[in-house]
């Protein structure tokens, strides 16, 4: 169980990464996307290829050049749709922001946040 002090030190952390530009940034475009059925459904159809070749090629089958080439391409065109562009801007801007916040919890805990955050996912699944 945690401290009563730790969890308010939590919530007051996650308040402010909630004000930052950039979290509120990425949330609107977000929005936006989860907002635009051609957006979504592209980005559905895009991951549905991929765990499909992804099986098909655990299975042992060989894919031909034409599909590799076929996934590419449209790969390239759903993350040229406003929409999942404007998302993806907004998260690449905000990765180095919490890459900093990250190494600063790092720092203030004495142990390695990320390496942390990822025992305890790997733990949990």
């Amino acid at each position: 169980m945690l401290s009563p002090e730790i969890i308010a030190a939590a919530q007051a952390v996650g308040e402010s990464l909630r004000q930052h530009p950039l979290v509120q940034a990425y949330h609107l475009a977000l929005s936006r996307f989860e907002a635009d059925p051609e957006a979504v459904d592209l980005e559905q159809r895009l991951y549905a290829l991929f765990t499909d070749l992804v099986r098909r090629q655990e299975g042992g089958e060989v894919l031909s050049r034409a599909e590799i080439q076929f996934y590419n391409n449209f790969k390239q065109q759903v993350f040229q749709h406003p929409s999942i562009q404007a998302r993806e801007e907004a998260l690449n801007a905000l990765k180095p922001y919490l890459a900093t916040i990250a190494d600063e919890l790092t720092l203030r805990l004495g142990i390695d946040y990320s390496a942390a955050v990822l025992a305890a996912k790997n733990h949990s699944a």
